[in-house]
């Protein structure tokens, strides 16, 4: 009898690891899907390849002068011209192939009178050549977080 406990215990300890295995091959790897990955909004438009990262307007109050911090991206193999309008600001700019421009550090991005409150968000209108234009809804932050402290005009 000893034996058949032996082979007993073998045999469930063989089938606990494959059953542990298998949660493992069945977990999908976050890092694997794209997600945005900071306090703004990822937006693409038209296609993966041309999109928006990290989009956020950051503003002291509704009504006051806001800065639009992000990333225009262009993947594709042609330069681009992308574009962000929110209330009565944006920027249009060419992006050449496979680069970016960071909006807030490349380029800097004003917005004179920021539609919505600080907490909220604001509608905004991407678009990038040849893809169309997309709406988008983005995160208005001021100075709560010390990272934008010195960012917010």
């Amino acid at each position: 009898m000893p034996r058949f406990d032996r082979l007993v215990r073998g045999a469930a300890a063989i089938g606990a690891a494959a059953l542990l295995a298998g949660c493992g091959w069945m977990t999908p790897i976050q890092t694997a899907e794209l997600y945005a990955a900071g306090d703004g909004v990822r937006v693409e438009i038209g296609v993966p390849e041309v999109r928006v990262e990290n989009l956020m307007v950051l503003a002291a109050e509704e009504g006051a002068e806001g800065a639009v911090y992000g990333a225009l991206v262009n993947d594709t193999s042609e330069e681009l011209t992308i574009g962000v309008t929110i209330g009565d600001g944006g920027i249009e700019m060419p992006v050449a192939a496979n680069d970016s421009v960071l909006l807030g550090v490349d380029e800097e991005v004003v917005i004179p009178a920021v539609p919505g409150p600080p907490g909220g968000v604001v509608e905004a209108t991407l678009s990038a050549e040849g893809q169309g234009s997309v709406p988008a809804t983005v995160p208005v932050l001021d100075d709560t977080l010390p990272q934008y402290a010195d960012l917010v005009p």
